[in-house]
C-alpha cells in the first residue's frame, strides 16, 4: 500500500470491538484504542496518532476528558503536561475552545494549534509543549449527541493540507459507531 492509495477501513469490526466492553470504564478505553487495535496500518497509513474520549458531566457543567488512546504519541504528551490528563476539565460554556464549541454546535472543529483544545484549563504555552512532545499537526474534534454530550478528539501527525476524505470519512463514520454504542446504554 502507498501512501496514495486508500486504506480500507473495516467499520463492522470496529463496531464489534465497541460491542464487548461491559462498563464505562473498559468501553471508554476501547472506543480510544478500537482504530489501532483493528487497523494498525491503516490507521498509519492515514497518520493518525492520538483519540481522545471526553463527555459532558452535566452537574458541574464541564467536559471530562475520559480516555486517551495507549499510542506513543499519546504517552510522550502525558509526560510533559503540566496537568495530569484526568484533570484537564474544560467549562462547556467556554468560546474560545473547540471541544465545547463542537459539543455546543454539533459541528466538527479542527485546528493546527492545541491551545483551543486545552483553554482555559493549560496556558497557550502548557498546550502547545503538550502538542509538540505529540509530534501533532492537526487535530479534529468531532461531537456526540449521546448522553449528556460528548465529543472525540482525532490527532493527525500530519499537516492540515495533507487532510483529506479517507481521514474525514474515517471521522464521521467511527463518530457516528461511537454515538449509536453510547446511545445504547
Amino acid at each position: 500500500m502507498s501512501p496514495s492509495d486508500s486504506p480500507t477501513i473495516d467499520y463492522d469490526k470496529l463496531e464489534q470491538a465497541l460491542a464487548g466492553p461491559a462498563n464505562d470504564p473498559e468501553l471508554y478505553k476501547a472506543i480510544v484504542n478500537a482504530p489501532f487495535d483493528t487497523h494498525r496500518v491503516e490507521t498509519a497509513f492515514m497518520f493518525l496518532g492520538i483519540v481522545v474520549f471526553l463527555l459532558v458531566d452535566k452537574e458541574s457543567g464541564l467536559i471530562k476528558r475520559l480516555a486517551l488512546s495507549n499510542t506513543e504519541l499519546a504517552k510522550n504528551t502525558t509526560n510533559v503536561s503540566a496537568v495530569p490528563f484526568e484533570q484537564i476539565d474544560i467549562p462547556l460554556n467556554h468560546e474560545e475552545n473547540i471541544i465545547a464549541k463542537a459539543i455546543r454546535t454539533g459541528n466538527p472543529q479542527d485546528t493546527t494549534d492545541w491551545k483551543f483544545l486545552f483553554e482555559p484549563a493549560l496556558t497557550p504555552d502548557q498546550a502547545r509543549i503538550n502538542q509538540a512532545s505529540a509530534g501533532v499537526a492537526y487535530s479534529a474534534v468531532y461531537p456526540l449527541k449521546a448522553r449528556d454530550g460528548g465529543a472525540i478528539i482525532f490527532s493527525y501527525f500530519q499537516y492540515a493540507s495533507n487532510i483529506g476524505d479517507v481521514q474525514r470519512e474515517f471521522m464521521s463514520q467511527y463518530a457516528e459507531i461511537v454515538r449509536r454504542r453510547l446511545a445504547s446504554d
